[in-house]
């Protein structure tokens, strides 16, 4: 049997198979890459095996700390223990159902795996690994696999992540959680957050996605709930790993041969987002105030002074916390005041919900425990603990998580929830999810360790049919926006936003904030934006330079917010867009990003069609031009807008990857004109050629304008500019010009 080598079909795969010793080819029908694991390594995961531990503890979650040091650099993973690799194939095959066998392992005690290879929608192949049952998982800290990698090859997705988005080396977690922060904002928020929703690393994510995809135009979605790690080109070595922190391995790899083909192939299989509601969804959003109760006469002369300028703005943020303390209790009036005057206005207002429910909220937590609603512990009471609730921190807040497994949790819910749109409100912001403890129990029997991950998904689940049913019964469409996901959460939710980024320039400010919607682009989902401006303030204060810079990025990104306020450690008044010298800034970028609604609408329906995002990384469309590798600081917005956004202060200009082709530079062909804020063409412009392997411009770039290059002979829809607010339902208003490069 030694060095026998098999091969056969698996649905849209071919797979080859060395028996002796044991090795697993797969290679895509339709031609492309081929993953092929690696040869064992002393301190590298080769072939299919498993990890066990030193000592009685079963997983580092249950027995070691929560937290690992804070860093700005990846491979704070978990260190590698005893690894156990498959050695040979002792039995099995091919057959109808594809290809199953049991492989002996290198482990003293003759433990073996069973691995069965089978066909799966979307033209993925479907791999399942398991030990021998008769074993004993409770001693088997995670299963793995590593793979050779191509010379050049880089990866792009896992979610949306902060640092980096096309990767050449490190290690990326996957787990829900909180942040990333600043190294030194960790010593204040590890007293607010509960331990098990705080990770302190430079990858931490709001929405990760076990998803990997290759530059070399495959992908591979890890299927486990459980903690997972990707270990990419560890310790220099030309290879890539996953693992899991569970007794199962299963994963999807999906064909390209291009990334985006092989993006689309994973969107398809685990769902898109639904398709988007209304005009004013595109439209700007301002956030008028962060505090409670804020009088409406402030917030109205806020909204009125952006109005007089000319300013356009189509939805109104009031965060009014229905959920978890019940914060509108006693201003029914008030915020159905609030909602009638910005209707009259024209606007679409929006307030807040989460999935907790303080003890404080008195009838809505005692329904929620008496139906069962709440996740519990192990002795049946509700899991109950202190975290941050808007104005309120620990001990005062005292709060559970609604259990989305239990069936009378969406009823409970959604009774809060209804009070939102019998207020009058449009919708809501969808916050947190990330903060289920791995000892929870969970109604649907779920463990706490593959809970935590999934939560997200049930969480918006459940509200996406809670909003269901509300647009229903009011017969008007409802806005939700969610910062927590999973695999799976997309089609649950219409929009995305960034979490809570620091008021800064780098990392977890405005570059992280372009790096996430490139990120979670990559990883399939299109309908994104980010707090402008930023919400934590400590060190880092958010200055005028700063917010007109993020302004002109979320101008030409697919959701426009503002962020008036958020957590400022060591008060200050932050720049406003209001404000007499931000306000022609703000009037510019948010008149043209509300003429970009044609051409947003296309690039959703391009995303429902096939996958593409509207936030293209260099790296996902060019995989394979010089220029554009590693490039995470501009991307192709729709098919046709290469945007460069500035993020560094006192910059006047940028350097600027061009890709392959011919690139029309936008400001040398368009004039903006004040009075009318439309944009007139005037000229043929200065057009760039990138060649086949890319080239590098450096554009002017005054505070004024941010770079943006044109596709030459593309056509861009605007709508007349003369346009204030977009509609509140109906059709969208019609093409008012069109600029032809």
């Amino acid at each position: 049997m030694a060095n026998q080598v098999v091969r056969g079909e698996v649905g849209e795969w071919r797979v080859e198979v060395r028996r002796d010793p044991w090795q697993l080819v797969m290679m895509p029908a339709q031609g492309g890459a081929a993953l092929q694991e690696a040869p064992a390594g002393p301190e590298a995961w080769g072939p299919v095996g498993f990890q066990t531990a030193l000592g009685d503890a079963r997983r580092r979650w249950r027995s070691g700390p929560w937290r690992q040091r804070p860093g700005p650099a990846n491979g704070d993973a978990p260190p590698l223990r005893q690894l156990w690799a498959a050695t040979s194939a002792t039995d099995g095959g091919f057959g109808a159902a594809g290809f199953e066998a049991r492989l002996a392992t290198d482990h003293p005690d003759g433990w073996s795996i069973a691995v069965r290879l089978s066909a799966g929608p979307a033209d993925a192949l479907v791999v399942e690994a398991t030990i021998d049952s008769g074993r004993q998982p409770a001693q088997i800290e995670a299963l793995g696999q590593g793979f050779l990698a191509a010379a050049g090859e880089r990866w792009l997705g896992f979610g949306e992540r902060s640092d980096e988005v096309d990767r050449r080396d490190g290690t990326v977690e996957a787990y829900v959680g909180e942040g990333p922060y600043q190294d030194y904002e960790y010593e204040v928020l590890v007293d607010v957050f509960p331990p098990w929703a705080l990770r302190q690393r430079a990858d931490a994510s709001y929405y990760p996605v076990p998803w990997l995809l290759s530059t070399a135009g495959y992908g591979v979605l890890l299927d486990n709930h459980e903690v997972s790690y990707h270990r990419l080109r560890p310790g220099g070595d030309d290879r890539w790993s996953l693992e899991v922190e569970a007794d199962r391995l299963a994963y999807r790899v999906f064909p390209g041969p291009s990334p985006l083909e092989a993006l689309g192939r994973f969107s398809e299989a685990t769902g898109r987002q639904p398709p988007p509601g209304p005009a004013w969804w595109f439209g700007p959003w301002v956030q008028t105030g962060h505090a409670n109760h804020v009088p409406l006469d402030e917030e109205a002369g806020h909204l009125a002074a952006l109005h007089q300028a000319g300013a356009p703005v189509s939805a109104v943020e009031t965060h009014c916390r229905y959920l978890p303390m019940g914060e509108h209790r006693g201003h029914e009036q008030d915020e159905r005041a609030r909602c009638a005057h910005f209707h009259a206005e024209g606007l679409a207002t929006l307030s807040y919900l989460n999935p907790f429910v303080g003890e404080d909220f008195t009838d809505a937590y005692a329904a929620a425990a008496a139906a069962g609603a709440l996740q519990r512990r192990a002795d049946g009471t509700p899991y109950t603990f202190t975290a941050y609730a808007g104005g309120r921190t620990p001990p005062e807040a005292i709060e559970a998580q609604y259990d989305f497994t239990a069936p009378g949790a969406a009823d409970a819910w959604g009774a809060v929830a209804a009070e939102v749109v019998d207020a009058g409100h449009d919708g809501w912001m969808e916050d947190f999810g990330e903060y289920t403890p791995f000892d929870a129990v969970a109604a649907d029997g779920t463990p706490g360790e593959a809970l935590h991950n999934r939560y997200p998904t049930d969480y918006h689940r459940a509200a996406a049919g809670v909003a269901a049913a509300l647009e229903a019964a009011a017969g008007r469409p409802l806005a939700r926006f969610v910062r927590s996901g999973w695999t799976g959460t997309a089609p649950w939710a219409p929009i995305v936003w960034g979490g809570d980024p620091t008021t800064g320039w780098g990392f977890d400010g405005l570059a992280s904030a372009v790096r996430q919607g490139l990120s979670i682009g990559a990883s399939g989902v299109a309908v994104w934006g980010s707090d402008t401006g930023g919400f934590f303030s400590s060190v880092e204060q958010l200055d005028p330079e700063l917010l007109i810079r993020w302004i002109q990025f979320s101008a030409l990104s697919p959701v426009m917010r503002t962020k008036s306020s958020g957590i400022e450690v060591f008060p200050y008044r932050r720049p406003q867009v209001w404000d007499e010298g931000i306000l022609p800034h703000w009037r510019r970028w948010a008149a043209l990003h509300t003429q970009l609604l044609p051409y947003l609408r296309a690039g959703v329906e391009e995303y429902r069609r096939c996958g593409a995002p509207l936030m293209r990384a260099c790296g996902l469309v060019w995989p394979d031009v010089e220029r554009m590798a590693g490039v995470d600081d501009q991307y192709l917005l729709g098919s046709d807008l290469l945007v460069a956004p500035v993020l560094t202060p006192g910059a006047t200009s940028r350097l600027v990857a061009v890709p392959p082709g011919e690139w029309v530079e936008l400001w040398s062909a368009v004039s903006y004109d004040p009075t009318t804020r439309g944009l007139r063409r005037q000229a043929p412009g200065v057009v760039h050629h990138g060649g086949p392997a890319g080239a590098a411009i450096t554009l002017d770039a005054p505070l004024e304008r941010i770079p943006v290059l044109v596709r030459a002979g593309a056509r861009i829809d605007l709508l007349d500019p003369s346009l204030e607010r977009l509609p509140l339902d109906g059709d969208d208003p019609p093409i008012g010009a069109s600029l032809q490069f």
